[in-house]
């Protein structure tokens, strides 16, 4: 099963049973640098003068990816890939749930709806194919251990997963320092140019910045 970049990402990033987002630090930030990396790599944008530009007649067929070309297309201020790493999950809102649309359609995902304490809509994904996931996690875990080359495709993916360390979880424990180095490699390795590289840092900046005021909340709490 084909799969984009952010349909991966979301996988990885959803407790197989609860169908919870397992990242501490929120998934937005990794999903919208996944899509902006899709885009890349179906060339449907470029950079210029620093700026990413939407390619006319470029739309991918995706229907999250077209409507992330479409707002990039028509947006009146031009940002950068981290400035619409911060703006895309607005642009597309919800991200996540239209991204599940796919996997739930095909049979990946099941959703279901929740109210916590009668008042906050939640949404949930729990797995019900595994296969796709353990087919992603195998491919990964060989890439991370040295058995398998990544594609392009591949390495985008590992650079995604470095900043939420979701590295560690997909080999054994006995070999995580070696995969954490590998992962380094591949994601150094792996780029497409500056853009991909400002998309990294973006979404690496955006998940240090949820941290940080995660971590002031707890303290202003405590």
């Amino acid at each position: 099963m084909e799969l984009i970049l952010a349909e991966q990402l979301l996988l990885l990033l959803l407790d197989d049973d609860k169908g919870s987002d397992k990242s501490s630090w929120g998934r937005d930030p990794g999903l919208s640098g996944a899509v902006l990396l899709d885009l890349t790599r179906e060339r449907a944008v470029e950079e210029a003068d620093g700026k990413l530009v939407a390619i006319s007649g470029a739309a991918p067929a995706h229907p999250v990816l077209a409507d992330a070309h479409t707002a990039i297309a028509k947006s009146e201020k031009a940002r950068n890939a981290r400035g619409w790493v911060g703006r895309l999950p607005r642009d597309l809102k919800p991200l996540a749930e239209r991204i599940a649309d796919r996997l739930i359609e095909r049979g990946v995902l099941t959703e279901q709806r929740h109210k916590l304490l009668g008042l906050f809509k939640t949404t949930r994904y729990p797995q019900v194919d595994p296969g796709p996931e353990r087919e992603l996690r195998d491919r990964l875990c060989g890439i991370l251990l040295g058995e398998r080359q990544p594609t392009e495709q591949d390495a985008m993916l590992v650079a995604l997963l470095i900043p939420y360390d979701q590295v560690k979880p997909l080999v054994p424990s006995e070999r995580r320092k070696e995969a954490k180095a590998r992962a380094k490699s591949v994601a150094e390795g792996g780029g497409a140019g500056k853009a991909v590289d400002d998309t990294i840092k973006g979404i690496q900046t955006a998940v240090m910045v949820s941290m940080t005021l995660a971590i002031a909340a707890a303290a202003g709490a405590s």
